[in-house]
């Protein structure tokens, strides 16, 4: 797709642009090979980036720690000066990988990306935040309960140190909730899935949560269901920003709910799917970092699947570079119609969010035409699963066999984050797109 026609790009983003390229091919390890593949200076610049490979968590890990390190600086001594630390990603779909951390160039990017939201425009970064998500991705981690005062640290109150949210218990909840009242955040940032489960709680128990200036939905894909429950627990607004641990901020929903560029701190490229299975609009986005003195990161795929906005503008005024519709889930977790044909998780979760009995669910296709549906339920009548088949069925083909199994609860993967679908037999990743 040429996104240069489509978008408008200033020229300090082109600029950022052929500089991180630049920079890449002479001056980072990890790129050495790709030189051979430049066209060239007189060869226009995202054509140049089109002829790169992308960059995978295979040659990171390959040529850790020093091999995505520009401008001959050495990790030890960086590491002893503390500009930057060790951090692992989750590893949800594919093996973890150990980054460099450089905290000032991340707080960088969240501030940048916080300008693309009238919500979080108008605070001064950072704000006093309380964060909710799995023990295993951030924060402190415990099976003991901790005092408050364990889990603050500088601005931030860490909400849970529970690594199985299965431990969850109604102190827990009780316990979460009086401390939202006595932090007073003005940011809660959360893994959706987690919040809902407070929010759930409150509405069974009748008990008011404490809405805080905005809430940030990060860390995983955010189900409409989780969604809903949390609207009507909180009076607050909801934001869902978009990154990863190598890449920094990358896209921030704006508050009429599409998904803008931090063009200040990334550069995107879009790989459409092919027409069949969603294709031109939908597809992968391949990111590269600025400014970044730690890590040059170089056509990185994050590896979910995006939806490009129809148009080139949207209703709140931010109309340069990339605006997308909708984040839809990881590429690795397709699965597909009895036709072959891709779904997404986002497609699966738009159906079972129309059914208000569900609130969470796991679906695996273990063949063409074989799908099996974990789902919780808030209650259940007799036609439920009667219902839940249909949906399954208009979505993957009448001719699909669907299994409905209900559970009380559903655990989390091993990297904390719940996988919400998923093929299991071997498919062609690549091959879906153009």
């Amino acid at each position: 797709m040429d996104m240069a026609n489509r978008y408008f790009y200033s020229a300090e983003y082109m600029k950022k642009s052929l500089d991180a390229l630049e920079t890449a091919l002479h001056e980072v390890p990890i790129y050495r090979s790709w030189k051979g593949l430049d066209p060239g200076p007189d060869t226009a610049l995202d054509l140049r980036y089109a002829a790169m490979p992308e960059l995978t968590k295979k040659a990171m890990r390959e040529h850790f720690p020093q091999g995505l390190v520009p401008g001959g600086r050495q990790v030890e001594e960086g590491l002893d000066r503390g500009e930057i630390d060790y951090t692992f990603t989750s590893g949800t779909t594919e093996e973890k990988v150990i980054n460099l951390w450089n905290e000032a160039w991340w707080n960088a990017s969240e501030a940048a990306s916080w300008k693309l939201n009238a919500h979080t425009a108008r605070l001064v970064y950072p704000q006093k935040q309380a964060k909710l998500a799995s023990a295993l991705n951030i924060g402190i981690h415990s099976e003991s309960d901790l005092p408050m005062s364990h889990r603050i640290l500088g601005n931030t109150l860490y909400l849970n140190e529970k690594i199985n949210v299965i431990s969850w218990c109604a102190r827990h909840m009780e316990r979460m909730a009086r401390e939202l009242e006595i932090f007073r955040p003005v940011i809660l940032e959360a893994n959706p899935s987690l919040l809902a489960r407070l929010a759930w709680w409150a509405a069974d128990n009748g008990r008011e949560l404490y809405n805080p200036g905005v809430i940030v939905f990060t860390y995983e894909f955010p189900s409409k269901i989780h969604i809903n429950a949390i609207r009507k627990a909180f009076g607050t607004p909801m934001v869902s920003s978009y990154g990863s641990t190598e890449t920094g901020f990358v896209l921030m929903q704006c508050e009429d709910g599409l998904f803008h560029q931090n063009s200040d701190f990334c550069r995107i490229d879009f790989h459409p799917l092919r027409e069949r299975h969603g294709g031109p609009l939908l597809g992968r986005i391949l990111a590269t970092t600025f400014d970044n003195p730690w890590a040059s990161i170089v056509r990185f795929d994050i590896g979910d699947i995006v939806r490009l906005h129809p148009g080139n503008t949207c209703t709140c005024g931010r109309n340069h570079a990339v605006i997308a519709e909708s984040i839809e889930g990881r590429a690795a977790n397709a699965t597909f119609t009895t036709n072959g044909d891709l779904v997404t998780t986002m497609a699966l979760d738009d159906r079972l969010a129309g059914i208000p009995e569900i609130r969470d669910y796991h679906l695996e296709q273990n063949g063409f035409k074989e799908y099996e549906l974990q789902v919780v339920l808030s209650g259940r009548s007799g036609d439920d699963l009667e219902r839940i088949r249909q949906a399954l069925g208009s979505l993957y083909g009448q001719d699909g066999e669907f299994t409905v199994t209900v559970l009380p609860d559903l655990l989390p993967g091993p990297s904390g984050k719940y996988r919400r679908t998923q093929a299991n037999f071997d498919f062609d990743l690549k091959g879906l797109f153009e």
